[in-house]
């Protein structure tokens, strides 16, 4: 047993030590690379004949100078603004504006319109509950709509807005009072 034990270990030995043999070869013939000769100087290049004298050429018509260009940006965007442009002012938090202001137009209801010697006001009620008194002038909505006109059933509201273009154009939006239905009290 002793004997087997013993032909393992030193045919063991003898791959570790070829393994160790045959690295440290390869390495050494990595590492000794010998820098390699110059190429022999090459045969001097036969040197370029003079230039052969030149030949009368035919008298050339007149040759005008080519036309300038000039650049012209009438009537054309900058090419390098971003072509879509945010508004300089920042948009307000909408917890700092107006109860008004925090709802779309699509989400108010006209409640009712009182007249007077005073004109004409409307009850608007707000998606929260709340009802809300508003006459001309007054600014509704996250677009800042402004009632331009309160008649005897409608409410009408104009948007300003701007379109891809950059033209401001105008939205109405006319909010109409709701009627009773036959029947209900």
């Amino acid at each position: 047993m002793r004997h087997q034990q013993r032909k393992k270990s030193s045919s063991r030995r003898l791959r570790r030590y070829a393994g160790a043999l045959l690295t440290s070869a390869f390495l050494l013939a990595a590492c000794s690379e010998a820098p390699k000769p110059a190429p022999p100087p090459a045969a001097q290049a036969p040197k370029p004949a003079a230039p052969a004298p030149a030949k009368p050429e035919a008298p050339k018509a007149e040759e005008k100078p080519a036309p300038v260009y000039r650049y012209n940006p009438a009537g054309r965007r900058d090419p390098f603004l971003p072509i879509i442009v945010k508004k300089e002012e920042q948009k307000v938090n909408t917890a700092n504006r107006p109860p008004l202001e925090r709802f779309n137009i699509s989400e108010l209801k006209l409640t009712g319109i009182v007249w007077g010697g005073f004109g004409y006001n409307a009850m608007i009620e707000a998606p929260d509950g709340k009802g809300y008194f508003v006459r001309t002038g007054t600014v509704l909505g996250p677009n800042r709509g402004v009632v331009k006109r309160i008649t005897q059933s409608t409410v009408i509201i104009e948007e300003k807005y701007k379109t891809f273009s950059g033209e401001v154009q105008r939205k109405e939006i006319v909010v109409e009072l709701r009627k009773k239905r036959e029947g209900t009290l």
